[in-house]
């Protein structure tokens, strides 16, 4: 990966949608196939995973937004067995893994308190889940912007 690579990739980070042309006019490279092939390569080589809209749920009408802390019942691959599970359930947007007492954090979005409710109902089903702890974010600051993260 070059500095033109890691060029490219901080103006797809931030607008996926500029044309081949204008990404090669910002970054120095006037040939918009040479660009062309370079992102082919960045996908191929994993750098990029892939290209999506980044949706303001709340607009619509996703304004109930949790996360909740979950302690699994340890047991052999008791992790993805929850994963897989989870990933399932509608309204549930991340899923991580993590290290220390909480086994999982998730992040839903849903219209109001009663439809979470149903997801906490799904949740709570899992018989691989000891316990559930909920937070209701009142307010994003900051969402999934990876701009201040070195390419």
């Amino acid at each position: 990966m070059d500095e033109f690579d890691k060029r490219i990739l901080r103006l797809l980070r931030e607008d996926a949608t500029l044309s081949l042309k204008e990404i090669g006019k910002r970054v120095g490279l006037y040939s918009p196939s040479a660009i062309s092939k370079r992102i082919e390569l960045l996908r191929m080589n994993g750098y990029i995973k892939k290209i999506s809209a980044s949706i303001d749920y709340s607009k619509l009408g996703y304004s109930f937004v949790t996360l909740t802390f979950i302690r699994g019942k340890y047991g052999g691959n008791y992790k993805d067995v929850i994963a897989e599970k989870l990933k399932k359930i509608p309204g549930i947007v991340s899923v991580y893994f993590l290290l220390g007492d909480i086994d999982f954090v998730i992040e839903t979005v849903s219209k109001s308190k009663d439809e979470y409710s149903k997801i906490l109902d799904r949740i709570s089903s899992i018989a691989e889940i000891e316990r559930s702890d909920t937070r209701t974010v009142l307010q994003t600051y900051r969402e999934m912007d990876f701009g201040s993260v070195e390419v």
